[in-house]
């Protein structure tokens, strides 16, 4: 996750991450989900992390959970999960 950078394109996260383990689509938005990543150098320090796009370029990254901003608007954010 150190490499991510705002406005990666979605080829560049997979030459960065591997293949997703999932994604989620709502409109312009696309989450690609990474589970059980490495968040450090211990074995034990893992976390689910999610990639958020809009029109395929990196808008938000980080551990935590993708939800819907509004029902009604198709925008995804992250959630950080405490």
């Amino acid at each position: 996750m150190q490499s991510m950078r705002e406005g990666m394109s979605k080829d560049e996260v997979i030459a960065v991450l591997g293949n997703p383990d999932g994604f989620q689509r709502s409109g312009d938005y696309e989450a690609l989900r990474y589970a059980n990543r490495l968040m450090s150098g211990w074995s034990w320090d893992r976390a689910d992390y999610n990639v958020i796009l809009r029109s395929g370029r990196v808008v938000e990254y980080g551990p935590g959970q993708v939800r819907q901003r509004d029902p009604n608007v198709s925008t995804l954010i992250l959630v950080p999960v405490r």
